[in-house]
């Protein structure tokens, strides 16, 4: 299984105003590990899809590669829209997931914004991943356990909002821009919720990888 390095740059607050990824992936270009998948997750932190959040992803870059607007899998609040790619997840169900081919190029940039409405218990959480050719994410050192190169989990009832950048080995970077606006939140102290947040939603992502 492939493996690919992203530096782990921070644990770091998130702004709601617009914060770009990019994702160095010239290590995917030459890769017999493929096809790859973009794999993007917005898990709600109520457990029963309450709506009361709302992810936006835009201004992609793949960096001379390509994807398929067409997604490869979906399910749950999500609208896509195309020339240029847009992504909108919405919580309104418990697992809110596209999926998209990926050809890749020398990086991948988006935009993400969202809104930042308090959840009951655990946090609403994003996530972004590229599986491989056998459906498996690719390997990443996210301290959740989940194979996900961004991870950034909502306000809660008892956190702030953190956004968590995953590394592994060997081959790429990757780094998050300055917010251009919005109000920033410290990162969260560890508190009970959290093993049974990252147990549930480790088993939906399982469940996802077996579908795909």
């Amino acid at each position: 299984m492939i493996r690919i390095t992203v530096l782990l740059l921070a644990t770091a607050a998130v702004s709601f105003g617009g914060t770009v990824f990019t994702l160095n992936t010239t290590a995917l270009e030459s890769s017999a590990a493929g096809p790859f998948t973009l794999d993007f997750q917005f898990i709600d932190g109520s457990g029963f899809g309450d709506g009361n959040n709302t992810v936006t992803l835009s201004d992609f870059d793949f960096g001379g590669g390509s994807v398929d607007t067409t997604p490869a899998f979906v399910t749950g609040g999500v609208n896509v829209s195309t020339g240029p790619l847009g992504v909108t997840l919405t919580d309104s169900s418990f697992l809110n997931e596209v999926q998209f081919s990926l050809t890749p190029g020398s990086s991948l940039s988006f935009l993400f914004d969202s809104t930042s409405n308090p959840d009951t218990g655990a946090p609403d959480t994003f996530t972004f991943a590229i599986d491989d050719g056998s459906g498996l994410e690719i390997s990443t050192t996210n301290p959740s356990g989940f194979d996900s190169f961004v991870e950034v989990d909502l306000p809660s009832d008892s956190s702030g909002a953190s956004t968590t950048l995953s590394s592994s080995a060997p081959g790429a970077s990757v780094t998050l821009s300055a917010p251009t606006s919005g109000p920033t939140s410290s990162v969260p102290e560890p508190s009970a919720f959290l093993p049974l947040a990252a147990a549930a939603l480790w088993a939906v992502r399982r469940k996802s990888r077996q579908r795909s």
